[in-house]
């Protein structure tokens, strides 16, 4: 009995929450070089003025009744974006802070709920009362400008007491699934593997009558080209641009367990056998019906470094907790049982390579790190994720703009967001080194402005600092454990 108290009493206890600095109605960022990622330049020894939350005016002069910054020698880009991410019910206290620490003031979050609520996973009603309480100052964490539900899968992933035909099995079960989500005010529709052929094309068609959209991965049962006639306006990792520009795809395709068809034989047929013009096939479908990419090169990078001693010790760990650290690792740990890390080192260096080519070939590319999956650590990755785009052959701008102006389009939030100009919401990001010259000055972050809020140097230690106490917090084990038991979505994975 005294254990069921104990335990109950961990599940029960507060953990502390970052509390916001105080808004002023005026701020002045004086004296700062502006990096213009729309002409590509730096405008040195500027300034922006920023009124509850948005940018007014570049260039002003100090009037004394502003919030002056210092913008000496830093250089202000607009607050990037993280254009894959999933968020638990528990992000608030554990990802959002390192988020803003990292200039990461947006995500595209690609999981939720189909219905209700959830125990572990967080829903689209909380993602938008936290991104209300951003605008108003009262939250420190990313914006959420768009939300979607539970991913679509064909029926296996739905929960108990909701109708499997949710899961997109059937055309009629696709196109009740959008009359579903548009109800709940469901901005797009997360596509992924096992949804069926017919089922995909009336899901497809069902989302054109509404102002909904397809984003995520590809079925197996489409391939690229279709899924790009048809609509869908991204296509989420980078394998898509392995496995569709693969001759011989349709022995994986088809087979009843991929991956006891995904050997490593079949990785390195799919690199040495990879088919050039059958690529730019999908990169001209995908540029013409204006699909973007977004690789998370970060994921496939857990595949090849699976059993590296000095990647599975990351120095970041700390900011993650010992549950979740112990799930990353026993995911690294049956990747490495899966195959050679020569013909997984292979698929990586593979993908990253053909981001260049479709960036060269005029597909949109946006930058996203799939975290906190394994080894995505929720903001501090998406450096790891620019710095993947520059070795695909991206310029530092091409990457930059991948976070920044790039996603601001893709949501429908041109000269709103990603950009630093008049009229733009105020979430810049201050570094000390010069990111056009090199692209991992994104890690050297020395102020964060979210909302028109300022945090600082010292405050943003001081965020990362509460992260990494709230990660070895005693409660947080029990409270996780709790969390993921009662989870109808988790147990459904689980089970399936």
């Amino acid at each position: 009995m005294t254990a069921v108290l104990i335990l109950w009493a961990a599940v029960l206890w507060p953990i502390a929450t970052p509390v916001p600095n105080q808004s002023h109605e005026l701020v002045l960022i004086d004296n700062i070089s502006i990096v213009d990622v729309d002409q590509g330049e730096v405008i040195e020894g500027s300034s922006i003025l920023i009124r509850e939350g948005q940018i007014v005016t570049l260039g002003a002069k100090p009037t004394g009744s502003e919030f002056v910054v210092d913008g000496s020698g830093r250089y202000a880009i607009p607050g990037m974006f993280d254009m894959h991410t999933h968020s638990l019910k528990l992000s608030p206290v554990l990802f959002h802070p390192l988020y803003v620490a990292s200039g990461v003031t947006a995500v595209r979050d690609m999981g939720g709920c189909i219905d209700g609520d959830d125990s572990w996973v967080a829903c689209a009603q909380e993602k938008r009362e936290w991104t209300r309480k951003v605008e108003e100052g009262t939250h420190i964490g990313p914006r959420y400008d768009q939300v979607t539900s539970l991913a679509i899968n064909g029926g296996s992933e739905i929960p108990s007491g909701l109708a499997p035909a949710l899961g997109a099995g059937t055309s009629e079960g696709a196109r009740l699934r959008v009359v579903h989500d548009q109800k709940r005010g469901i901005d797009f529709l997360k596509t992924y593997n096992n949804i069926p052929r017919d089922a995909y094309f009336a899901l497809a068609n069902a989302v054109k009558q509404t102002n909904l959209y397809l984003a995520g991965h590809i079925p197996t049962s489409v391939t690229a080209i279709e899924a790009a006639n048809a609509g869908q306006r991204s296509f989420e990792h980078g394998m898509v641009l392995i496995l569709d520009c693969y001759p011989d795809i349709d022995e994986i395709r088809n087979a009843d367990d991929f991956f006891q068809a995904y050997t490593d034989e079949a990785r390195m047929r799919m690199v040495t056998e990879h088919d050039a013009a059958r690529c730019s096939r999908i990169h001209n479908a995908m540029r013409r019906n204006q699909v973007a990419l977004v690789p998370t090169h970060t994921t496939r990078k857990l595949d090849a470094y699976a059993a590296n001693e000095s990647y599975r010790s990351d120095s970041r760990l700390r900011y993650i907790p010992d549950l979740l650290r112990r799930m990353w690792l026993g995911d690294a740990d049956s990747m490495a049982k899966r195959g050679s890390a020569e013909s997984y080192q292979a698929i990586y260096e593979l993908g990253i390579a053909q981001t260049g080519v479709a960036h060269r070939a005029g597909v949109t590319v946006l930058a996203g790190t799939d975290s906190p999956d394994s080894f995505a650590f929720p903001g501090l990755s998406l450096a790891d994720e620019l710095n993947h785009l520059v070795a695909a052959g991206l310029s530092p701008l091409d990457a930059l703009r991948s976070a920044t102006r790039e996603p601001a389009k893709f949501l429908g939030l041109e000269g709103k967001a990603g950009v630093i100009r008049s009229g733009a919401r105020a979430d810049i990001v201050l570094l000390n080194s010069n990111p056009l010259s090199e692209i991992d000055a994104v890690r050297d972050v020395h102020t964060v402005v979210l909302a028109g809020v300022v945090y600082d140097r010292e405050d943003l230690k001081e965020l990362r600092s509460t992260v990494e106490k709230n990660a070895s917090h005693l409660s947080l084990s029990p409270k996780l454990v709790w969390q993921l038991l009662r989870s109808p979505i988790m147990r459904r994975q689980f089970a399936d």
